[in-house]
């Protein structure tokens, strides 16, 4: 008899940058895979069982006009009855990344390329990009340089647009780095999704902060106070992390609740190459602001962290 050992660790399940949306009872990972160079779906039944999925190869650009390598942070949207996968590509140099949208009537394909997703006024560095609606118009959000060859800071920009794969309006500023847990290691803001209370509808930005590549990324949150969103003077940023302990997430609706799912790097050494995906519960608390319930189911020991206008606080 085989018997089975309830102090084995969890196994960590490998990826970064992780996007998940509910599907026809399923839930839908969407990856950069293959070095980069595709990007993949993998289905499976719930968080619990990340890895008992199947995988398809949505999207694998041979040439795509020069910018197929590189695939960086894929996301999935179902917009009017499509599907939209945006992602960030070079055609080599890093410095070469912008945001590219391709579309389907299936989130399993096959789909088509629509090109670049930019501000013309503004043809510099972009990546994870990502779109929300508010009062029936789209917007974007994105991580990018102010200028072509700045490197650093890394600042969110937003921008309405006029369909889902077209900017129509010049970027604004939403979000630099300003506090000192933004930049322990680099200045960087990145990996935006766009969050809303499900009962009043109020609107934050969770965005990544830090270096990536270490163990100091972690997450902040832009809370809109009304007004027009597309207007940096719409929105707040709190002062302090919301989440530590890992980056660059999402949240998802599943029949337990609310999940954010986002990756955590395993070592101290410096480098990409040791990224895991974890979820923990998100809720809100009184005041209105998302929360992430205490312990942590997929494994890791991360504090349980919240907000609210006077900074961080524990959730009891």
């Amino acid at each position: 008899m085989k018997l089975s050992n309830p102090f084995r660790e969890r196994r960590p399940f490998p990826g970064q940058d992780p996007w998940v949306v509910a599907h026809d009872g399923s839930l839908l990972l969407v990856q950069a895979a293959a070095g980069n160079r595709r990007i993949v779906i993998k289905r499976f039944r719930d968080l619990e069982h990340m890895d008992r999925n199947t995988e398809t190869v949505i999207w694998a650009p041979d040439g795509f006009g020069g910018h197929g390598r590189h695939l960086w942070a894929p996301e999935l949207h179902h917009i009017e009855g499509r599907w939209y996968v945006y992602f960030a590509a070079s055609d080599g140099p890093p410095a070469n990344h912008r945001s590219y949208a391709i579309v389907a009537d299936d989130p399993l394909g096959p789909y088509r390329a629509l090109g670049p997703v930019s501000d013309p006024g503004h043809d510099v560095w972009a990546i994870d990009l990502t779109v929300f609606s508010e009062h029936d118009r789209l917007y974007a959000v994105w991580s990018g340089w102010e200028g072509a060859d700045d490197g650093f800071p890394q600042n969110l920009y937003i921008a309405p647009m006029s369909d889902p794969s077209t900017i129509s309006g010049e970027r604004r500023c939403l979000s630099r780095p300003q506090h000192g847990w933004e930049m322990s290691v680099a200045p960087v803001n990145e990996g935006p999704e766009v969050i809303r209370h499900p009962l009043s509808g109020r609107l934050f930005v969770l965005y990544a902060a830090d270096a990536s590549w270490t163990q100091a990324y972690k997450m902040g949150l832009l809370e809109c106070t009304g007004g027009d969103v597309a207007d940096p003077a719409s929105w707040l940023k709190l002062p302090r992390p919301f989440f530590t302990g890992g980056g660059h997430g999402c949240v998802v609706d599943t029949p337990a609740g609310a999940r954010l799912v986002y990756h955590r790097k395993l070592s101290g050494d410096p480098g990409w190459a040791d990224r895991e995906i974890r979820w923990a519960p998100l809720g809100w608390d009184a005041d209105g602001y998302p929360v992430v319930h205490p312990g942590d189911p997929s494994g890791g020991a991360s504090a349980a962290m919240g907000a609210s206008r006077g900074g961080l606080g524990r959730v009891a």
